[in-house]
């Protein structure tokens, strides 16, 4: 059977491994999702402070639309913490599209076992 553009195409879930500190390790790619040490930390320095979105979001016109898109969502601690910081500074009229790119989606249980660690 040969593929046709058309064609949907079903996902494969992420394979994951997990280190003993609770680390999700991708068994396709070798890579971890996020540091061992402090991932949210992580994603709140090279993500959002990286790209100065609280300082950026604070100077948003009323009713502006902000638009993230993002390739590989992972874990999805990059959205979650960008939707924690939107909330805190955007102006309350204000629209964030958050756009995201995952070849390989994690399942419900590993997404839950890989964040329990920030109840947050």
């Amino acid at each position: 059977m040969t593929d046709h553009p058309d064609r949907i195409h079903s996902l494969h879930p992420a394979q994951i491994s997990w280190r003993d500190d609770g680390t999700p390790v991708s068994r396709d790619f070798g890579d971890v999702y996020f540091s061992s040490e402090d991932g949210l930390g992580e994603s709140r320095h090279v993500f959002l402070q990286g790209n100065r979105l609280a300082e950026r979001w604070g100077r948003l016109p009323k009713d502006a639309h902000f638009i993230i898109i993002e390739s590989g969502f992972g874990t999805g601690l990059n959205f979650l913490a960008t939707w924690q910081l939107w909330k805190q500074v955007a102006p309350a009229d204000a629209r964030l599209h958050f756009i995201s790119i995952e070849k390989h989606p994690l399942s419900r249980s590993d997404l839950e076992l890989a964040l329990a660690r920030w109840p947050e």
